[in-house]
């Protein structure tokens, strides 16, 4: 079997904000570091603005480029990270470069807000400290 090195989504520059909101108005929840099934690291970083409870997925776009924002949807639910409720699915996808200049898919997905809920987290987020 070929292993490939992905590299690590890197979020050094990142000040959380996990006891009230920031500049902008976003307080974090949580994060969650791992791997997924090819090895590829991911992160995931779960925060607060106004009424909507989001979340923010980095992981290398390596192999990946072809990948559009519907591909998203299937590679979450696929890797047991997101169980996405019927009906509306907000998530935007861009490719980007991570705070040391790595190429990354950067994922947000609004998971509730005051209408209802839109999807649900499978895996645990560990405390900012």
């Amino acid at each position: 079997m070929l292993i490939k090195n992905f590299p690590a989504p890197c979020r050094v520059d990142y000040v959380p904000s996990p006891y009230e909101p920031d500049e902008d108005g976003v307080m974090d929840v949580g994060y969650k570091t791992g791997k997924l099934s090819d090895g590829r690291a991911y992160r995931l970083e779960c925060w607060r603005m106004d009424d909507m409870l989001m979340l923010t997925v980095l992981f290398a776009d390596a192999g990946l480029e072809a990948y559009c924002r519907d591909d998203m949807y299937l590679l979450l639910e696929g890797e047991g990270i997101l169980l996405f409720k019927a009906g509306r699915r907000p998530l935007q996808a861009a490719r980007t470069q991570d705070d040391i200049g790595q190429r990354m898919w950067a994922l947000n997905l609004m998971l509730a807000d005051k209408q209802g809920v839109y999807g649900e987290l499978l895996v645990e987020l560990n405390r900012y400290k």
